[in-house]
């Protein structure tokens, strides 16, 4: 009995010290998540893409960019050698060789000293991208087969020999034929205009390469297409390679010569003995622009194990122009409706091959080399003219990357704006995605990537776009790029294209603030998990083999879909772009699709016509579960691929009509929005009808807000942002969280305060400014006190008026000064000094305290960033958004001195240069950029 009582009193003790072990160690997270949050490690910080500029560098200038680059509060870099600008002065440096003893010594110095600083490095494999180098054999480069026909009637004589073919491809098709690529004519085929299968066919490259040339008379009535395939081996070069990684690109589909590739790199650690892993965190690879490569040895053969039929005979129609795809071949609209339909199941399963194998033996062997080598893969699964499987691809490395573009839409409008056909966000979807469902904690983006707007770009247009980024899933920056340059070289120094985050430029000075801002936002989401509620697969079956793997096929088709994740934000909820891998792979239990970390409430198929038979069963189980689906236009009616393809198809049928007919209620269906203008109305409908529960209720859904929710074990974490330039919004929210209580957690100062509500912590009323970013912590803490949030309705308003001293110090250390009457936009100035002018302006005035003015407001300030004084005193910053200024605490009776200080951006000076660099990336500009403070200028109260 008393051993009984020391036992349950053991294991009262051991049970009160475990639950308060967890607490404590509850505690310690949240406390450590926003140490975190308030100085975030180096991971957390923005990276810059480095370019190594011809590989001209050396150790001091090395240790200088770096100290300067940590000043500004940047985590690490990407160390990517590069070929010289066009157009660059030569400063006499030497060129040094990729994997050469002195660039090896380069790069150790810079690793270490990145290591002294507290920062990170990675290196981008190669120099330029894609893989490849002068180094590789013949049979290590990239192949390409291209397709060519030629039109013939019935009686026609065919009078050809190869040369005469692979001419007429090159000159038809306009293509450059480069002497260094080796042409093979790989088959040739006589193809019925009016064809119904493909035994109609013939067969004629044997009699053409037993006899040397071919002399074939059609016998056979109607019109035919002689179609034949030029094999290119070596075809393509690498981008901008440096010296040492110039020349062929490998073939990214042989396992063999990417180990080999990649295994070059060893040399660093054998000539230093140092591991890579000590010197670097990940190896890169930037995106996938293999310019069309489509085939390589033993294709045919792999298709064959694959598929279980031959692809001979198929090979007329798999192939297509790798910018237009299959809908250029407009004759094949007079095959039979059968016989097209056959096509597209063939070309499928091509097209998929091509897919599998790369990333087999490319992505999936990038993966484990770097795993081998204790680092990181860091990989970009987009690219042009192919997208060679986009989530699959994001779902192999350790930190899938996307990129952004800025002034690839209009900058300039009230609202942000993306180029969808360009597909940028769709990447920061997919990244997401792929780094969500395999629990990866970094999900990067090449940042800011900019051919167009090179010297404009703001610090508010870098906000806003970086803002967008956080929203699409992204939560680690890479930018796009810092380059190497020498103080030495003449302004604006070298330049190999991006945003100008240089030294040189006039906004450096303040780019700590968006830097420490992005850092706080990126350490939260890089430690809290994302809620995603809706699984949305898009038609991708279908594009592949009505299309091919064409880009904008993809992002365009159909035309809503990779717009849907912006109204399903706005309106409160999150989606998740998925394909039917994860379908056909989750657990499908109490109505959600379940991988890994990641559950979905709701399924939308997107116009989809196929779906695999493994795909439609997965659907089938989960409306039995409970799940509900959206289906846009139909449901899917065919499978996927041409083997036992009428089997497949009855049985997708009989799967899916078997779901519809027992369980209607959990079929949602809807036509494709007729407008995109339409889009968020149309997207309400169908998640109204679903009874999905918003992650938050907003009171009124605009273009203008959108928002993420992630959580902790014991956080709920909500980011807003107003993507709009000028105006403000309000909205009341209804959050789907229990007994917790809201926080600001303010991302530019790594404050912490209590968030005001009314009455009910769940419910808020929320304000935001232009470009304002908002992240609310919803925690277990009940706050002490809650200060109401000051008014923000104007009671009075008065515009200054009077002379305004000006003042500006040049980006070359001029000084002048104007005096002005009233404020201008510098770009109209008839003034060449002011048009032209890239710097500081400061401008003075004086005002009369007599009304209790609690604000003033700057107006019109075209993009800069101000700084605001009074009497000497510092108000502080502004550098996005309106710039208005709270002055009651500095302002004293009678006579102030208001001084503003204005950083411009350096547009209208570097279009004014007659200098070979800024004239080539300022070609683009239509006019000057608008710039200075405009005003008016009004004193302001708010009403109690």
């Amino acid at each position: 009995m008393q051993n009984s009582t020391i036992r349950l009193c053991l294991i009262g003790i051991l049970t009160f010290l475990c639950i308060d072990c967890m607490q404590s160690q509850k505690r310690n997270e949240s406390q450590e998540l926003y140490l975190g949050f308030q100085n975030p490690p180096a991971e957390a910080r923005p990276f810059v893409r480095w370019w190594w500029n011809g590989n001209k560098v050396n150790t001091d200038e090395l240790d200088r960019e770096l100290e300067l680059l940590k000043e500004v509060g940047f985590g690490g870099v990407e160390i990517n050698p590069i070929a010289m600008p066009n157009h660059a002065l030569d400063n006499g440096d030497k060129a040094l060789v990729w994997m050469s003893d002195e660039w090896i010594e380069m790069l150790v110095h810079a690793c270490q000293k990145t290591k002294d600083l507290g920062m990170i490095a990675d290196l981008i494999v190669g120099t330029g991208w894609p893989f490849g180098g002068e180094f590789l054999e013949k049979d290590e480069t990239s192949q390409r087969m291209l397709n060519h026909s030629l039109t013939f009637t019935e009686g026609a004589t065919i009078n050809i020999d190869e040369q005469m073919l692979i001419s007429r491809l090159y000159e038809e098709q306009n293509m450059h034929n480069s002497k260094s690529t080796h042409h093979t004519l790989y088959y040739l085929h006589l193809v019925p205009e009016q064809c119904s299968t493909v035994s109609e066919t013939i067969d004629l490259l044997g009699q053409l390469k037993q006899k040397g040339k071919l002399i074939y008379k059609i016998n056979k009535t109607g019109n035919y297409r002689l179609s034949y395939g030029v094999l290119e081996q070596n075809f393509n070069k690498v981008y901008l390679g440096a010296p040492g990684g110039a020349g062929p690109v490998m073939d990214h589909y042989k396992k063999d010569v990417t180990i080999a590739y990649l295994s070059r790199l060893k040399k660093i650690s054998e000539k230093t003995g140092i591991p890579l892993s000590e010197l670097l965190r990940a190896l890169f690879c930037d995106s996938i622009e293999i310019s069309g490569a489509n085939w390589t040895d033993g294709m045919a053969q792999l298709f064959f194990e694959t598929y279980g039929y031959s692809l001979d005979e198929w090979l007329p129609f798999v192939f297509y122009s790798h910018r237009k795809g299959y809908l250029a071949e407009q004759y094949e609209q007079q095959f039979t409706s059968g016989f097209k339909d056959q096509l597209k199941r063939v070309r499928y399963d091509y097209n998929n091959l091509l897919v599998k194998t790369f990333l087999k033996n490319f992505t999936q062997t990038f993966q484990n080399f770097c795993k081998e080598e204790k680092l990181l893969c860091r990989y970009q699964a987009y690219g042009t003219p192919f997208l060679m499987g986009m989530l699959d691809g994001y779902m192999i490395p350790d930190i899938p990357e996307s990129n952004n573009w800025i002034y690839s839409a209009e900058m300039k409008g009230d609202e942000w704006q993306w180029h969808q056909g360009h597909g940028y966000m769709t990447w920061n979807m997919y990244a997401a995605a792929g780094g969500h469902l395999t629990g990866k904690k970094i999900i990067s983006c090449e940042a800011m990537t900019n051919t167009k707007g090179v010297f404009k770009t703001t610090l508010e247009e870098i906000k806003q776009h970086d803002d967008m980024n956080f929203i699409t899933g992204i939560n680690h920056t890479i930018l796009h790029g810092f380059n190497y340059s020498p103080l030495d070289v003449e302004f604006p120094g070298w330049i190999r294209y991006g945003t100008f985050f240089s030294e040189r430029n006039t906004w450096w000075q303040h780019l700590h603030h968006w830097v420490d801002y992005n850092a706080r936002l990126s350490y939260v989401f890089q430690n809290s998990k994302p809620q995603k509620s809706i699984a949305v697969i898009g038609p991708t079956a279908d594009i592949w083999g009505d299309e091919g793997l064409i880009r904008s096929s993809f992002h365009n088709k159909p035309n809503y879909l990779y717009k849907l994740w912006e109204p399903i934000s706005q309106l409160g909820y999150s989606c998740e772009y998925i394909n039917q891998g994860i379908l056909e792979n989750a657990k499908l239990e109490n109505g959600t699709i379940a991988y890994g970390a990641m559950q979905y409430k709701l399924l939308v198929l997107a116009s989809m016509k196929s779906i695999s038979s493994k795909a439609a069963m997965a659907i089938k189980k989960y409306v039995e579960n409970g799940g509900k689906v959206i289906v846009v236009d139909q449901l899917p009616s065919k499978s996927l691929g041409f083997g036992n393809y009428k089997k497949n198809d009855q049985l997708v049928n009989t799967t899916l009509n078997e779901a519809l007919s027992k369980y209607p209620q959990s079929f949602i269906h809807t036509d494709a929005p007729q407008s995109l203008n339409d889009l968020r109305k149309w997207t309400y409908s169908f998640l109204t009808k679903s009874g999905l529960a918003p992650d938050v209720h907003i009171s009124e859904p605009s273009s203008k807000v959108y928002q993420i929710h992630q959580t902790t074990s014991e956080k709920d974490i909500y980011f807003f942002t107003n993507i709009h330039r000028f105006e403000s919004t309000r909205f009341e929210t209804k959050f789907s969280v229990k007994g917790k209580h809201p926080y600001v957690w303010n991302p530019e100062t790594g404050e912490r305060k209590p968030f005001y509500y009314a009455s009910k912590p769940n419910e808020l009323s929320i304000n935001l400014a232009p470009l304002q970013s908002l992240l609310i912590v919803f925690e277990n803490d009940k706050p002490e006190e809650m200060p109401k949030p000051k008014a923000t309705i104007i009671a009075e308003a008065e515009t200054l008026k009077g002379n305004w001293k000006v003042e500006s110090i040049h980006i070359d250390g001029k000084t002048m000064h104007w005096e002005m009457e009233k404020l201008i936009d510098f770009s109209q100035s008839k003034d060449q000094s002011q048009k032209s002018f890239a710097g500081v302006i400061t401008y003075k005035t004086t005002i009369t305290n007599s009304d209790n003015f609690t604000h003033i407001d700057l107006g019109e300030v075209n993009g800069g960033i101000t700084e605001l004084y009074i009497n000497g005193k510092k108000v502080g910053k502004q550098w996005y958004g309106k710039a208005i200024y709270p002055i009651s605490d500095f302002l004293k009776n009678g006579e102030n001195e208001i001084e503003v200080h204005y950083t411009t951006v350096l547009a209208n000076y570097c279009k004014s240069l007659n200098n070979a660099q800024t004239k080539e990336w300022t070609k683009h500009y239509n006019d000057f950029a608008p710039t200075g403070l405009q005003g008016p200028v009004q004193l302001i109260r708010y009403a109690d």
